[in-house]
């Protein structure tokens, strides 16, 4: 069996992503469609407890775009993998330069969820 090279095991890593982006997508324009549709019908036949159906429909299309974005943002990192791994001519190599690559992102992350949470407590301080 021939070694796989970086490019070919990312390429099957966002493939497999795809499927759940695509879905994902689709539940998004699902909800979105059906929920204002189902607004819409409320609104014409004066029925509010309908239209209440029609909102929570509605508002599941942004968890849905949230998750969305997320696996888009996932297959991409997984594509800027593609880099460092090429340039690796040993698996040591390989190994030392996704160290860095995920050590960066961690940080990036924890810096991330910090200013967030500061932003909460000065918000919540208000």
């Amino acid at each position: 069996m021939l070694p796989r090279t970086p490019r070919q095991v990312i390429d099957k890593a966002i493939e497999e992503n795809r499927f759940g982006e695509w879905l994902l997508y689709s539940l998004a324009t699902a909800f979105a469609v059906i929920g204002l549709v189902v607004l819409v019908w409320a609104a014409l036949s004066r029925q509010p407890i309908v239209a209440i159906a029609g909102g929570i429909s509605g508002s599941l299309f942004w968890p849905a775009i949230r998750s969305a974005r997320q696996t888009r943002k996932e297959s991409i990192a997984i594509r800027l993998l593609e880099a460092p791994l090429s340039r690796a001519d040993t698996a040591e190599q390989a190994a030392t330069m996704l160290h860095y690559v995920f050590r960066d992102l961690m940080l990036l992350n924890s810096s991330e969820a910090q200013s967030s949470s500061r932003k909460e407590a000065v918000g919540s301080a208000d």
